[in-house]
């Protein structure tokens, strides 16, 4: 009876105290709700300010991009301007009726003017005048020089005097499109449209936009700028257009006034706070005499110089020597457990590295032994071995400090084994190297290999959505006895070498690869030798280095293979750089060299080496064709190379036949074809023939003999003879063969 009056006693003194805590939660939880709210509110506050800016300069752009293509595209336009005073009248209409198309496409245009310089003629939508009789003529007169895109700010444009002015922004382009020099084109958008478009995106009653153009002229009001109501919350600035955009809430009285309650309500909870305090002190005071009273039996029945220590020090001596010793014995138990799972951590990764590199049986009979000690599946008759690699772990690495690194892996880790005990299965996971995670799938039989791909590729999934990297995993095969385990491994990690021509964020299976054709590598030499002399001569190089990395993407080659290749490539640029003149060869070496060794190194996959490569050899190509551009042999060999390309076909084709085209010695035209091109004029014959002779060969039914005559061969023999030497095989076998793929 006495125990439960006491825990009455004690559960009926904390109560109100409990009580004053709970409705003071509730109140900071309120309080944050509310404030989460608001936080919500100007966020989405902010995420319509970001629509505005970008539905108004979708628009504005696409209209600019219209104009500047209709300048170049449309002959009406390039008729009206380049027309002389007395042409004829048709060229106004026909200028005119492009201008009323323009307009109907785009609904948002207000009006659009011609004005062409050398006879000062404007040409609108509604009328044609003189550019000094013209309403709108000193707004032409201030940008007549002006030769690049340019968007005005707010600003009065009157067409007819009986209509009157209105609000309109203009878009002036210069013609030509570089120059201007032959007159310009003026859009006016009315500022109305362009206020509908940001108007539509939010309700007046609770929120509002404001857009300023660039001197300070308001092109909509969504709410007064004084306004008791309107509070703004962002303010953006567009860099299309330089238009700044103001948005903000409407608030009524209601929330205003709850609003200027917070600082009550905050006060309420501080002295909700002080009130729990003294009561907890109160309830403290009251209940400590039976605690007062254990202490003191404590201290009868320690040792004399124990009491003596206890006077000295203050009666809560007790408690520090019972604190004290929980306390170490606490401790000494966590140092225990600690150096317990590293020793066991270490143990089990010694133990799988020595699974999967050497396979010795020690580390089999070990494996067995001390499985249920390290908490580890114990072996069966089959296992199967996998790889998860992170993807990028360059980029992986610069991303997440050390420690967010381990606590990624750990993860890793962990959801793999929760899913793999999820689905029945047993696994066994440790870090083989910083970015690949070694897996053994215990009793994996071959009825379950399919179960298992789809674990895997759930792992796989939930780390890209909630790991925020990925991770590309690479399958063995099966080791259907204890001694192949090694061998499953290594094949999981051959098969991620394929990933970067599969690509990251997926499951390579050995199977799978073994399973597809693969094309060898030297395959691959004779289009990078094309490449290389189509660039040497700035000639349709793109496509061909395109076409080559579509190959390579499709040829299934590793790691290793696709980095071989491109090194060809950076040699062979190289090479053909240096033998073209020191300026090259300097260029190369400054502008190409460093950057395409780091595209190669540090490429991912095929699909990015090919984009990083091509973007660098643009712009090498550029700079090259403007060391190239006064040199008048480049434009002779280029001229020639286009004409071999239209005349493949002619039997008689020769260098004797050239120089009677060109005027020029053959012997003369074959050094000259040499050193601009880097190729002798028969081998760039030949690979311009036997290209086309695949195209016949595999799209027409010609026979060999039809075919040799339709590239240039009155012999088939020779026809066949060249063909072999330069793809490998007669053109019936190549076409036997192009056939067989097709079917499979």
């Amino acid at each position: 009876m006495f125990r439960k009056t006491w825990f009455y006693r004690l559960l009926l003194s904390y109560m109100p105290i409990i009580i004053i805590i709970i409705s003071f939660l509730f109140f900071v939880f309120f309080q944050m709700l509310s404030e989460q709210q608001r936080k919500e509110a100007i966020a989405a506050n902010k995420m319509l300010s970001e629509q505005a800016i970008r539905l108004v300069d979708t628009q504005l752009k696409a209209i600019d991009q219209m104009i500047m293509m209709e300048t170049i595209n449309n002959a009406a336009l390039n008729a009206f301007f380049n027309a002389q005073p007395n042409d004829d009248i048709y060229v106004n209409i026909h200028a005119d009726k492009q201008l009323e198309r323009m307009m109907n496409y785009y609904t948002l245009i207000d009006s659009i003017y011609l004005v062409r310089f050398n006879d000062r003629f404007v040409l609108s939508n509604s009328t044609t005048s003189g550019m000094d009789a013209y309403p709108d003529a000193d707004f032409i007169k201030r940008h007549m020089d002006i030769t690049s895109r340019q968007w005005t700010g707010v600003r009065a444009f009157m067409e007819f005097p009986i209509i009157g002015d209105k609000q309109v922004i203009s878009l002036v382009r210069g013609v030509p499109f570089l120059s201007g020099e032959k007159g310009m084109i003026v859009v006016n958008i009315d500022v109305k449209g362009i206020a509908s478009l940001a108007s539509g995106l939010y309700d007046s009653e609770t929120s509002f936009i404001r857009i300023v153009d660039g001197n300070g002229v308001a092109l909509k009001e969504g709410a007064p700028a004084d306004s008791i109501n309107a509070r703004t919350f962002s303010s953006y600035t567009s860099g299309y257009t330089g238009w700044a955009y103001e948005s903000g809430l409407m608030q009524g009285q209601f929330v205003q006034l709850i609003s200027s309650l917070y600082n009550v309500w905050f006060i309420i909870g501080l002295v909700m706070i002080g009130l729990a305090l003294l009561g907890v002190i109160f309830v403290t005071r009251r209940n400590s005499r039976p605690l007062e009273q254990i202490v003191s039996r404590i201290r009868s029945y320690t040792q004399p110089s124990e009491s003596l220590n206890a006077k000295e020090k203050g009666r809560i001596e007790e408690f520090s020597v019972i604190e004290s010793a929980f306390d170490h014995l606490i401790g000494e138990f966590k140092h225990y457990e600690q150096k317990h799972k590293e020793d066991l951590l270490l143990r089990r990764n010694y133990l799988f590295q020595q699974l999967v590199s050497e396979g010795d049986a020690k580390a089999m009979e070990r494996w067995a032994r001390e499985a249920e000690d390290m908490l580890l599946p114990a072996p069966a008759e089959t296992q199967l071995l996998l790889v998860a690699e992170v993807d990028q772990i360059a980029v992986f690495c610069e991303r997440f400090s050390p420690r967010d690194q381990s606590l990624l892996k750990f993860a890793l880790r962990h959801i793999m084994e929760e899913i793999a005990l999820a689905e029945g299965k047993k696994m066994w996971c440790e870090w083989v190297t910083p970015s690949c995670l070694g897996v053994i799938i215990v009793d994996a039989g071959q009825e379950g290999e399919t179960d298992i791909l789809s674990m895997m590729d759930n792992v796989r999934q939930w780390t890209m959505h909630h790991l925020k990297f990925t991770i590309t995993i690479g399958v063995g095969e099966l080791a259907r006895r204890r001694e192949d385990i090694p061998r499953s491994f290594r094949k999981a990690q051959e098969a991620l070498n394929y990933k970067i021509a599969l690509g990251e964020n997926r499951i390579i299976t050995w199977e799978s690869i073994v399973n597809q054709e693969q094309v060898e590598v030297y395959a691959h030499l004779h289009a990078i030798r094309s490449i290389v002399q189509s660039f040497r001569m700035l000639d349709d190089w793109k496509s061909k280095h395109d076409e080559l990395f579509h190959e390579l993407k499709q040829g299934l080659l590793t790691k290793d293979e696709v980095r071989h290749l491109m090194s060809y490539l950076i040699y062979s640029l190289g090479r053909e750089m240096a033998s073209i003149s020191p300026a090259a060869e300097e260029l190369w070496e400054s502008d190409g060299l460093s950057q395409l060794g780091d595209c190669m190194e540090n490429g991912q996959s095929v699909t990015q080496i090919g984009g990083q490569s091509g973007v660098i050899l643009q712009q090498l190509s550029d700079k090259l064709g403007d060391l190239q551009a006064g040199n008048q042999h480049a434009d002779t060999v280029r001229s020639i190379r286009h004409y071999l390309k239209e005349a493949y076909s002619n039997p008689l084709l020769s260098l004797d036949h050239l120089g009677e085209v060109y005027g020029l010695s053959p012997k003369y035209l074959s050094k000259l074809f040499k050193e601009e091109t880097g190729q002798k004029f028969v081998d760039f014959l030949i690979d311009i023939r036997m290209k086309e002779a695949e195209q016949l060969l595999l799209e027409t039914n010609m026979t060999v003999q039809e075919a040799a005559e339709g590239v240039g061969y009155t012999s088939a023999i020779s026809f066949s003879r060249v063909f072999k030497k330069m793809k490998g095989l007669t053109p019936s076998e190549f076409r036997e063969q192009e056939a067989r793929k097709s079917i499979s």
